[in-house]
């Protein structure tokens, strides 16, 4: 298991620091797909019990980035290459589908919304804090969806996002190498307000779909 850093945790809510930490450890990639998590070892490095750790492993398992089994240790989700085409397909029709069914009225309403999280995106990248960067396109493409109006669409979509994530991170690119997909955000922006929806579900294509195995 990677070395995990000494961190202080207060005792508001240590279940939720630790889920927050182990979380970031995953996304960041310090913790990879396969990798063993012990309860023991994590306890003691983060200085708390087990039970704080137990929860935090539960929720992270629920949103899809830690896998449990009866009598043995949580491991880190890992993504195969069929997997890795699975989810840009499915994602890919699922944002299509909102981008069909989009209402323009929450366009302009989010395009504020939109604009920041595209340019807080890329910035993340510049300065290379990859885990912010990737939670910032989550953040992006889940407000994205949901100007379609389509609660069980968000919801849907929402519940992939943590393997959309962990497939981020398995493509091994570099910040500079993902910069110009970030700025694509940009073009997305600008072709939904023109309501150019051919060019746009070509553009999410492209964007979705780099470096997915076919």
């Amino acid at each position: 298991m990677s070395v995990i850093p000494n961190l202080v945790l207060e005792q508001s809510s240590l279940a939720d620091q630790v889920y927050d930490n182990l979380k970031l450890l995953i996304l960041s990639g310090t913790l990879k797909g396969g990798e063993r998590i012990p309860e023991e070892q994590v306890a003691q490095q983060f200085g708390v019990s087990r039970t704080p750790i137990r929860e935090a492993l539960k929720r992270l398992a629920e949103y899809g980035l830690v896998s449990l089994r009866p009598r043995l240790n949580a491991t880190v989700t890992s993504i195969t290459k069929q997997e890795a085409a699975d989810i840009g397909r499915v994602r890919l029709a699922l944002e299509v589908l909102a981008v069909e069914s989009i209402m323009q009225d929450k366009i302009g309403s989010l395009v504020d919304t939109l604009q920041r999280l595209a340019a807080e995106c890329q910035y993340c990248f510049a300065v290379n804090e990859r885990a912010k960067a990737f939670e910032k396109d989550s953040e992006f493409h889940i407000a994205l969806v949901s100007c379609a109006g389509n609660k069980i669409l968000t919801e849907t979509y929402e519940r992939l996002d943590a393997r959309i994530q962990l497939l981020r991170i398995t493509q091994h690119l570099t910040s500079e190498e993902l910069l110009p997909y970030a700025a694509q955000h940009i073009e997305l922006i600008r072709s939904l307000r023109e309501e150019n929806k051919d060019k746009t579900r070509k553009l999410l294509e492209l964007h979705i779909m780099h470096d997915i195995p076919s």
